[in-house]
């Protein structure tokens, strides 16, 4: 989910639209008219969800959930990706291997599913497997965002804490928390406990990452970060200036690994998106984390 300020922003230019239209064969056609070119609004178990397509473009479509703007995707090409966090997390999976491996990858969180067919498109033979409670998002995301399910991508209806319990140790190259309570990440999944798990399911060179929108001071994500320190060995978040220095709020991307997190490839691709965004590491890391503690289980709220 992203927040305003980490969004790509801007349409299409008509130059963009030409050219799609100029490479739109009659089967191209023929599939374009299966994509509903109107508003889809359905209330599932968690959520008034709406997906939106683009005007003149339906195939490029936004999921919105209880207003919120949660997901961009593109039918036809999974590899375009619209927000900025979401790009943060593509460039962990670029250099999690060597071009076109498969890899191992445990999502925590489905909304749009924008990740794990990212996957999927660019790692042919990974398998990725996405805890999501809320079956009518996955219905909505398979007639409306191209969701396609099999051996490759599996979905659990599982809660994002007890999807890891069901993990082998060793048995993921990348942990992906992008599940949210509105705009908090719920708190069961910010402990020390729960990062353990999460560490636990990795294999030595692995990644977990998360997505935390804060606002300032960012106590969410200075707590989390306080959680990975002490959890792994390497960690790093990635963020715009701005929200770095805590003048605006937006998404902060968390990383940890047991392994040398290859920050200054990270920190070239950060720069050149549309919104340039900083890499923070070792000791800048710690001194932005400040006094921000780590959450525990035995603090969780009695439910």
């Amino acid at each position: 989910m992203p927040s305003r300020s980490s969004r790509d922003r801007g349409g299409p230019r008509d130059g963009d639209r030409d050219r799609d239209r100029d490479r739109r064969g009659p089967a191209r056609r023929r599939a374009d008219q299966r994509w509903s070119a109107g508003r889809v609004t359905v209330q599932t178990h968690f959520a008034l969800a709406e997906v939106i397509p683009e005007p003149g473009r339906p195939w490029r479509r936004l999921l919105r959930l209880d207003g919120e703007d949660c997901s961009h995707v593109d039918l036809r090409d999974p590899t375009k990706i619209e927000f900025a966090y979401v790009q943060r997390f593509a460039d962990v999976v670029d250099l999690l291997a060597p071009p076109g491996a498969p890899i191992e990858a445990v999502h925590l969180g489905g909304g749009g599913f924008t990740l794990p067919r990212y996957v999927a498109a660019t790692r042919p033979g990974s398998r990725s497997e996405v805890a999501e409670l809320d079956p009518d998002l996955v219905t909505l995301a398979k007639a409306e965002l191209g969701l396609e399910t099999g051996r490759e991508l599996r979905i659990r209806a599982y809660d994002a804490r007890e999807a890891l319990t069901h993990r082998p140790d060793g048995s993921a190259d990348l942990v992906v928390l992008d599940a949210f309570l509105g705009t908090q990440v719920p708190p069961h999944l910010r402990t020390t406990e729960f990062l353990a798990d999460a560490a636990r399911t990795l294999r030595p060179g692995g990644v977990f990452a998360a997505n935390v929108i804060d606002a300032p001071p960012p106590l969410t994500a200075r707590a989390l970060l306080a959680g990975l320190l002490e959890t792994f060995p390497h960690a790093a978040l990635v963020a715009t200036r701005k929200v770095v220095r805590g003048r605006q709020g937006g998404n902060i991307v968390l990383l940890g690994s047991p392994a040398p997190l290859r920050i200054e490839d990270l920190r070239r691709r950060a720069l050149a998106g549309p919104v340039p965004e900083l890499v923070v590491a070792g000791a800048d890391l710690t001194a932005w984390v400040g006094s921000g503690r780590p959450d525990r289980d035995a603090e969780l709220p009695i439910v």
